[in-house]
């Protein structure tokens, strides 16, 4: 049986974030909204973000601004 071709949103899952620029910070998802498609991380100064699946290209993107940072889901918490 197949699974999912990429991590599956979770409370506790571990992401980057890919800030505008090249520089990056690792995360974790601390809320999963609208069947996957709207998340709440905490990055590794506690600041909250909230990310959106874009329709476009299937990728996290800041709900704040289209030129914001993305969010790479990496898998479940070790």
């Amino acid at each position: 049986m197949l699974g999912p071709s990429r991590p599956v949103p979770r409370v506790g899952a571990h992401a980057r974030i890919k800030h505008f620029g090249g520089g990056s910070e690792q995360a974790t998802v601390t809320a999963v909204h609208d069947e996957g498609r709207r998340l709440q991380v905490r990055g590794e100064d506690g600041e909250l973000h909230e990310f959106v699946l874009s329709q476009a290209n299937a990728r996290f993107v800041s709900a704040a601004s289209a030129y914001g940072p993305r969010l790479e889901l990496l898998g479940e918490p070790i």
